[in-house]
């Protein structure tokens, strides 16, 4: 009879563990895994709090003319009529005549496709996902050579990023006077330049 009880007592604890210990103890390792994720992520926001706070105090620390400078150098919108300004600033100061300015916009539609059921898919411009915008433009200049580098230098060093994409010229025709007298100035070329500017989105 001790026998039959002690069997049916060791029957009765195993069926116990698996039934409601087991479970129970698979929760509590369950809940002290999630509060282990929870206190991880809590110390990933503290650290982030003091990153976001470290950067904001940096930022506080920079000169607004800096600033002002940083925001010259890559704006947030094209600005295009004080890029023009800027550039015949620099022209002006070499007594080279600036001309003929071209905006090469971008057009606004996408190359078209259509598939055999006649479902038309846009392609996008890869250009559409870069974090800042490309804007080119097109101009004529007239001097000597010698002021041309001049000016190239000074574009170099001017505060707006500007990248030089081409650049070509041309020699001044010819020019018969009343009396029969041909003049060259071979010293003074048209000089045309396709630049790219940026702008931040």
């Amino acid at each position: 009879m001790k026998l039959i009880f002690s069997i049916s007592f060791i029957i009765i604890a195993i069926g116990l563990f698996f039934a409601v210990i087991d479970p129970i103890y698979g929760e509590v390792n369950q809940l002290r895994t999630d509060v282990s994720t929870y206190n991880t992520a809590l110390n990933n926001s503290t650290e982030l709090q003091k990153t976001r706070d470290s950067l904001i105090n940096v930022y506080k620390g920079v000169k607004r003319e800096d600033i002002d400078r940083l925001t010259h150098f890559l704006p947030s919108t094209i600005n295009n009529i004080e890029l023009i300004l800027e550039i015949e600033k620099i022209a002006n100061l070499h007594g080279m005549p600036i001309g003929d300015i071209k905006f090469e916009t971008k057009s606004l539609e996408n190359k078209v496709t259509t598939s055999v059921d006649n479902v038309v898919v846009a392609e996008s411009d890869p250009a559409d996902y870069l974090p800042y915008g490309i804007f080119p433009m097109e101009f004529t200049i007239e001097g000597k050579y010698e002021t041309f580098v001049a000016f190239l230098k000074d574009l170099e060093y001017n505060l707006r990023l500007v990248d030089i994409k081409s650049i070509s010229f041309d020699v001044p025709p010819s020019v018969v006077s009343a009396d029969g007298n041909v003049t060259n100035n071979s010293n003074v070329y048209t000089y045309t330049l396709k630049v790219d500017t940026y702008w931040l989105k």
